[in-house]
């Protein structure tokens, strides 16, 4: 059977909007329109790079915009759903994600977890079904090289704790905004780095 992109296509950008409208019925529109920067532009951004100059994997057939258009949402969607996921489970009565100091790392690095125990379900049947397909020598999981689960881990880290230290302040929208922003490079060169140490201690087990 041939993969349905069109469908794929369709169920990223719904999963991507129902997410960022949850964000915004429960934070306010301006603390879900920095989530869909650093969780959406800053996640995209990476991934985008990792297919088309890293070459590690691709969607066949698909051009950038579809590839873009696809990852833009579906990390938001992904992100945003294991983030709520990590604050149910962590939060104690009363607690909430921006208002809880004890939260604050605990939740991004829960969300990390469970965004790769996903990933881990995903990937070999996506790969299976045709919809992307690697190109990064691996000898431990399905034919999936680790550095994509490395990867999934430093984005899922990386964009919810960078939310959170900017939406949990008593900020204007305009300046909520515009810190997202700022935090995009910022948050670039941190993933950039973890991704590169966390490979590298990969690298010296010989798996990959």
């Amino acid at each position: 059977m041939e993969p349905d992109f069109t469908g794929f296509l369709v169920g990223g950008i719904v999963l991507g909007t129902l997410v960022t409208g949850v964000f915004a019925w429960r934070f306010g529109p301006a603390r879900a329109f920095a989530f869909v920067v650093l969780a959406g532009l800053f996640s995209a951004g990476l991934d985008f790079l990792s297919a088309f100059e890293a070459q590690n994997y691709a969607y066949p057939g698909q051009t950038r915009l579809w590839v873009f258009t696809y990852i833009f949402f579906g990390w938001i969607g992904v992100c945003g759903t294991c983030l709520l996921v990590a604050e149910g489970l962590l939060a104690r009565r009363g607690e909430g994600v921006l208002t809880s100091n004890r939260l604050r790392l605990r939740v991004p690095l829960l969300t990390a977890v469970i965004a790769v125990l996903t990933d881990l379900y995903i990937d070999p049947i996506a790969v299976e079904a045709g919809y992307w397909r690697w190109f990064v020598p691996a000898n431990v999981y399905y034919g999936i090289p680790l550095l994509n689960f490395v990867g999934w881990f430093v984005l899922m880290l990386i964009a919810p704790l960078a939310w959170i230290e900017i939406a949990r302040r008593d900020l204007s929208a305009t300046r909520m905004i515009f810190w997202a922003f700022v935090a995009l490079p910022l948050a670039g060169i941190a993933a950039v780095l973890l991704s590169l140490a966390l490979n590298g201690l990969i690298g010296l087990t010989g798996l990959r």
